[in-house]
């Protein structure tokens, strides 16, 4: 091994009971033709950035781990090892293998739970660039549903979600931080990171995936199923599926005036004396694109990845919106290849900012590489939009496999 400086050792952690699982072992059941804890090896067999992995498995397990390594070829695990009592245990022991096998030691290393399948290369390439920078990192996503604290089942109070993150592996870390950390406390930790919050570092947050679940009911081997499927059948190393030919989503939406200008569509500030009603900016336009790429991608609706409920997309700026809709939709694989959108509106009068719109379109992260149609029509006074009383507007995207 090298002491190239964005190196990374990862232990992967596969050493739990598997108690809820009925007794059969979450890690080494097929997902596919595979087993689950041989798709999470192959996401870092095939990252660049990693330079040796230390397999921990159960005992009971321990030489089905050292098939699963010798049958897939994974030449960048140096060592399958039996875990410990507590998971922290476990990953001490897979840290203590990594850095005593390691002609340099890394300067990161990852921990992650092998029955999370569904992580990716670009979502370790978030990790690292986070983790290079704050010295630790943790995958998480933004908690949807309302939490309550209640004690004996008492509801004592309701924390404001906006501010809580349901956390992932992999967890990365500097090699020194997570030393210190696993050397200096042993007191029981669900995660490494709180084995460094405990002993005053900080650790930042890099975007997980609502993919990235950990199997550890029957129910969650379902749901992984489902989404294997969805992928193709994808090992999942580039966050894609292996798609071919081209998908096509259409997305509509309509908002009512309200007083006071100026009015947001298209990513511009139009004079006016009214503005769109909504939750967001009210940018009728962006929201039918964004409902488009999803659509197109299988991935839900607007109003499900951003509800208007949630007090975080307050005034939000609708770019962002189709900025996470292409993020998602490259995670499962595809690119948006071609928009074409129509704004239905009786009034103002809007075919000078065609061109500008698509100008901030375009400049939107996924959308850099795009083809961009805006087109103007409206309903000769026929309606609710006919009478001037809102816009609607109406989006096709198209979207082609990604190269990545």
């Amino acid at each position: 091994m090298t002491g190239n400086s964005t190196q990374m050792g990862v232990v992967i952690v596969a050493a739990g009971r598997s108690s809820r699982m009925g007794g059969v072992d979450k890690q080494t059941m097929l997902l596919g033709d595979e087993s689950v804890i041989a798709h999470s090896l192959r996401v870092f067999e095939t990252f660049d950035e990693v330079g040796v992995v230390v397999l921990v498995m159960s005992a009971e397990n321990l030489e089905e781990g050292k098939i699963t390594v010798a049958d897939g070829k994974f030449a960048k695990v140096i060592d399958v090892v039996a875990g410990g009592e507590r998971r922290q245990d476990s990953v001490k022991i897979g840290f203590d293998v990594l850095a005593s096998q390691a002609e340099v030691a890394p300067d990161f290393v990852a921990v992650h739970d092998g029955a999370r399948p569904f992580i990716d290369h670009e979502m370790l390439s978030r990790g690292l660039a986070t983790a290079q920078k704050i010295g630790a990192a943790i995958a998480a996503v933004p908690v949807k549903d309302t939490i309550k604290l209640a004690p004996h089942r008492v509801v004592t109070e309701t924390p404001d979600r906006a501010s809580m993150w349901a956390v992932q592996t992999p967890q990365i870390f500097r090699f020194d931080v997570l030393k210190t950390a696993h050397e200096m406390t042993d007191e029981d930790a669900t995660d490494d990171a709180s084995m460094v919050e405990s002993v005053g570092g900080l650790v930042a947050i890099f975007e997980g995936s609502n993919d990235n679940i950990k199997i550890t009911t029957p129910e969650d081997l379902e749901l992984a199923t489902l989404i294997f499927d969805r992928r193709g059948g994808s090992h999942g190393t580039t966050g894609g599926e292996p798609v071919s030919g081209s998908r096509f989503g259409i997305g509509f939406d309509v908002h009512s005036f309200t007083s006071g200008g100026p009015m947001r569509l298209g990513g511009v500030d139009i004079e006016f004396d009214e503005r769109l009603d909504g939750h967001s900016d009210g940018d009728v336009l962006f929201h039918s694109i964004a409902s488009a790429i999803l659509g197109a991608a299988g991935l839900g609706d607007l109003g499900g990845r951003f509800p208007s409920s949630d007090e975080r997309y307050a005034n939000f700026n609708s770019a962002r919106f189709i900025a996470e809709s292409a993020r998602l939709a490259r995670e499962v694989g595809w690119l948006v290849d071609h928009v074409d959108a129509t704004i239905i509106a009786q009034k103002p009068r809007l075919a000078a900012e065609t061109p500008k719109m698509v100008a901030q379109i375009k400049a939107i992260p996924g959308l850099e590489n795009s083809s961009i149609n805006v087109k103007i029509t409206s309903t000769d006074h026929v309606g609710a939009i006919g009478a001037g009383e809102g816009i609607a507007a109406q989006a096709i995207a198209t979207l082609t496999p990604s190269t990545k």
